[in-house]
């Protein structure tokens, strides 16, 4: 059985490529509305504040960032509390909750009235917006620990790092459908008020086309599971007496360098990442612009530059390492910005080679650690800690977006000076989150989180991966026969020798 997608009928038995592309499918639906949300929400505030006009640009700048940094801190709060639920009442309850938070936020978005309160004034519409943005941003948050959780649990060791970069893939369709959106309404001169309703509804149409099979879908094996052996040592007297009914927040504290790796990388590469797409429009300059349908144009093609970046990550995540993309990636990044901001007048006077350069920062973001901050905690972490450790990372990324969107505007990157100082911040700041990654990063492959024969007998979902260069170990009570799922390998001794 699989926890993502149930046959439709009893008799039909669906082939291994349709059981996988119907979990992307469903698990990516989330991933899918963030990527769309993120890249069209531009489109959305230039045409709203040309039908709703504000008495100064001070006002306006200000109603663009509640707009903006309100289905952020949604995401922050959604991917912390839902993450937590998740590992306390299971996955698919959560998972149907979240899908219908997007939906009902998006939707109501679109609905948004300027006049539905006359009292409330003339700004009212800006304030319903934000507010359901926040809702649909609450949902979204809750998709990443949840679909990281899932499609891990109903994975098998060799194929669950490809699947999980296929659902995470989704973000990469989700941009492209911005892209595409933004140029088919801006080309066809649809009305204003269409196309800023159309834009935020349509966010909300793949998460709601999914409710159905998450519905369908029943508990993942691993969390009856792991609740089961949680419940036997509930009411068994030896368990309690010897600690095991503790809740994640005790036994947590052996992964907390883990936590802090996950977490850190993360939120340095969201600072980069998220700030990045504030400021592409200036790059993309160089191949002409100032018309809607150019700027539509330029959008596309640093999508279309990204994309390959998702298929990369998932034909070589099980060869590469999920570690050794993730420092290849930074790496990448921080030269490309390095060049970008060293070499900015120059590559200024070739056009197209200045925006592939840009462009390629991209594709290593993908092939890289946009892939990898997400899988790498939705792998590590036990059962009935992972939606909890995973939603914290995620946190800590939506945390780091909203630093990057808050003050990168501040260097003015519409200035020659301002863009080229980004890139070299850009630059120092992938720098940091590799020197993250080499000291908090384990090095693993699929195999070696299977439990061993003491594991399984004890009730451990995931064998315990150690930072070697931390010398990082479980607590000892964590080797004790009575704890589940933080036990060290057999001997004490860490199962890998290399960084």
């Amino acid at each position: 059985r699989t926890a993502l997608l149930l046959p439709l009928h009893a008799h039909w038995q669906p082939s291994p490529c349709a059981m996988i592309t119907g979990k992307v499918l469903v698990a990516g639906s989330g991933f899918l509305a963030d990527a769309y949300s993120l890249y069209i929400i531009g489109l959305v505030q230039g045409v709203l504040f040309l039908e709703f006009e504000t008495s100064s640009a001070a006002e306006e700048k200000r109603f663009k960032s509640l707009i903006t940094t309100s289905a952020l801190v949604g995401a922050v709060i959604g991917q912390i509390f839902f993450g937590t639920l998740a590992d306390r009442i299971g996955r698919k309850r959560v998972f149907v909750c979240t899908g219908s938070l997007i939906s009902v936020g998006a939707i109501l978005a679109a609905c948004s009235q300027p006049n539905l309160v006359e009292s409330w004034g003339k700004h009212q519409i800006f304030w319903q917006i934000a507010f359901f943005q926040l809702i649909m941003g609450f949902g979204i948050g809750g998709e990443y620990p949840l679909s990281a959780t899932i499609t891990s649990e109903s994975a098998t060791p060799s194929e669950r790092g490809r699947t999980m970069a296929l659902v995470f893939s989704m973000q990469g369709l989700g941009y492209l459908v911005a892209a595409l959106v933004n140029l088919i309404l801006v080309a066809s001169e649809a009305s204003r008020n269409f196309t800023w309703r159309f834009c935020l509804g349509f966010a909300g149409v793949m998460p709601a086309t999914s409710l159905y099979f998450r519905l369908q879908m029943h508990e993942t094996d691993a969390f009856q599971r792991a609740d089961a052996v949680a419940a036997a040592a509930r009411t068994s007297s030896v368990g309690a007496e010897s600690g095991v009914a503790r809740g994640p927040v005790d036994s947590a504290w052996n992964y907390r360098w883990h936590v802090l790796g996950t977490a850190l990388s993360w939120c340095l590469f969201d600072i980069v990442f998220y700030a990045n797409s504030l400021f592409h429009a200036d790059v993309t300059e160089a191949l002409g612009g100032g018309t809607l349908v150019l700027d539509a144009r330029n959008t596309l093609i640093i999508v279309l530059i990204m994309l390959p970046g998702y298929w990369a990550a998932i034909g070589t995540l099980d060869k590469l390492g999920r570690k050794n993309m993730q420092m290849m990636g930074f790496s990448m990044m921080a030269l490309l910005f390095l060049l970008c901001g060293l070499f900015y007048e120059e590559l200024k006077k070739v056009g197209w080679l200045f925006v592939l350069v840009y462009g390629l920062t991209f594709f290593f973001s993908n092939f890289g650690p946009n892939t990898t901050t997400y899988v790498i905690p939705g792998e590590i972490y036990p059962t009935r800690l992972k939606a909890t450790c995973h939603g914290i990372s995620a946190a800590c990324g939506k945390a780091g977006a909203a630093v990057g969107t808050f003050c990168f505007p501040y260097l003015n990157p519409s200035t020659p000076a301002g863009l080229k100082n980004a890139m070299l911040i850009c630059s120092g700041t992938a720098v940091l989150g590799l020197v993250a990654t080499i000291f908090l990063t384990p090095r693993y492959t699929a195999r070696d989180l299977e439990p061993n024969a003491s594991d399984q007998s004890e009730g451990r979902s995931v064998h315990f991966v150690p930072l070697h260069l931390l010398g990082d170990r479980p607590t000892p009570e964590a080797t004790t026969p009575a704890m589940t799922s933080l036990q060290a390998p057999a001997g004490g001794k860490p199962l890998l020798q290399t960084p």
